[in-house]
């Protein structure tokens, strides 16, 4: 069953100390694979394993992950204090105040308040080795969120694109229904001119050349083997669709393909039923396409 580019998938999990991990991924149309993983900074040595999970599951596209760890509430949140940067902050207000004779003294709260003077230990947040094996069980279960998610929107772009095919078939095989007629309708144009140009001007025409030249239009206008191969492509489209791997490009293929048949039908028929035929099999393709477009 094929899967769709697109999807969503989001999972939450919690620890016993409190912690809450929320991994959410967001899929989309792409020609190969790009995995873009937004991790904490603290734990961004883990991207790599992310991805490596993500990827066993996901063929093609752009996924993004979103990853975000909430600390437990009850951990203490202890804070540093720049001591030398906060110097510099009070030597630098001191200047000013002398160089442009202000007054305005400077606070505690002040000095707390300007950029890289006060911040969060970095040691309050929960080790990797204690993170790494539920955050990487949490990713496995968003991504098998997001795959359910694809393969549902791809069963119902694999309904659309085989009830299209069908349709298609069965124009190809009007086509190959009409194509005698082609040929039949020609041989009694070109009597009813020989006849007419007979009767203004006596003329004498050799059978034999108006033979070969019946024949000659009935092998320019031959269309069994476009149609035939038109049949065919169609049939391995719909294999295509039952295999269970990333078949986005050879549908494309295919497609490009099936419209060259069918171009092909419609410059050599002449036939105005098969022309029309070979349109709508055109704009069913060009509808194909477009779905294929979404396919993994």
């Amino acid at each position: 069953m094929i899967r769709s580019m697109t999807g969503y998938g989001r999972k939450e999990s919690t620890c016993e100390n409190g912690g809450r991990l929320t991994v959410e991924m967001r899929a989309v149309n792409h020609r190969f694979c790009e995995l873009v993983v937004r991790l904490p900074k603290a734990y961004a040595m883990l991207e790599d394993h992310v991805k490596k999970v993500v990827a066993q599951k996901v063929l093609r596209g752009r996924v993004e992950i979103m990853i975000t760890l909430e600390q437990p509430a009850a951990a203490d949140r202890a804070f540093s204090v720049d001591w030398e940067l906060a110097e510099q902050y009070v030597q630098a207000a001191r200047q000013l105040n002398v160089q442009f004779s202000l007054k305005d003294p400077l606070t505690a709260k002040d000095i707390l308040s300007f950029p890289g003077v006060i911040g969060q230990e970095e040691e309050n947040f929960l080790p990797v080795e204690d993170v790494a094996e539920w955050l990487i069980a949490t990713v496995q279960e968003a991504t098998g969120e997001l795959l359910r998610m694809k393969e549902a929107e791809g069963a119902h772009l694999q309904t659309d694109i085989e009830q299209r095919l069908v349709q298609i078939e069965g124009w190809a095989e009007e086509i190959r229904q009409l194509a005698p007629q082609s040929v039949q309708e020609y041989r009694e144009r070109l009597r009813q001119r020989i006849s007419e140009w007979q009767a203004d001007i006596p003329l004498a025409f050799e059978q034999q050349r108006i033979a070969q030249e019946i024949a000659l239009f009935a092998e320019r206008a031959d269309i069994s083997e476009e149609t035939t191969r038109l049949s065919s492509h169609c049939e391995q489209f719909r294999e295509q669709l039952n295999k269970r791997e990333a078949v986005g490009r050879k549908l494309d293929f295919l497609l490009q393909e099936m419209n060259r048949e069918a171009n092909t039908i419609a410059s050599k028929a002449a036939h105005l039923s098969i022309q029309h035929y070979a349109v709508e099999i055109k704009t069913e393709l060009e509808k194909i396409r477009e779905q294929v477009q979404n396919i993994e």
